[in-house]
């Protein structure tokens, strides 16, 4: 799972420990905001969200934004419209045109909710290399 290139990520602060990759459960806050700066939504400091990474049951921007993260780390994404149908959905009156900003601290990478996940992600990605050298 790479995230798009025209997805931009940039970290504020490096946290410590393993890297989030597919297959784990994140623990974290999270902002959404238009460019702008009106907010769409948050977490709670005291509630933060549980995300299947890779589970395919958050927004784009967020799934993405937590790959290689780890525990206390920060990102800023700045997600482009090609990827905000999920949020366009939710909120009707978001634009078609509409940039978003998600700033994501992960807390915790507790568990795996599917420890076999990023092994398989590697095997097809080494079958797809191998049918294009053929």
């Amino acid at each position: 799972m790479k995230p798009p290139r025209s997805l931009k990520i940039t970290d504020r602060k490096i946290g410590i420990g393993r890297p989030c990759v597919p297959g784990d459960v994140a623990i974290c806050h999270c902002a959404c905001t238009r460019r702008k700066g009106d907010v769409l939504f948050a977490s709670d400091a005291d509630t933060p969200y549980p995300i299947r990474v890779g589970g395919r049951d958050c927004y784009a921007g967020i799934e993405y934004g937590l790959l290689g993260m780890r525990i206390g780390g920060r990102r800023t994404i700045i997600v482009p419209p090609n990827l905000t149908y999920d949020e366009r959905k939710t909120y009707a009156d978001l634009p078609a045109n509409a940039m978003l900003v998600y700033e994501l601290e992960l807390i915790d990478l507790p568990e795996k909710w599917d420890p076999d996940m990023e092994s398989r992600l590697a095997d097809g990605a080494a079958v797809d290399r191998a049918a294009s050298d053929a």
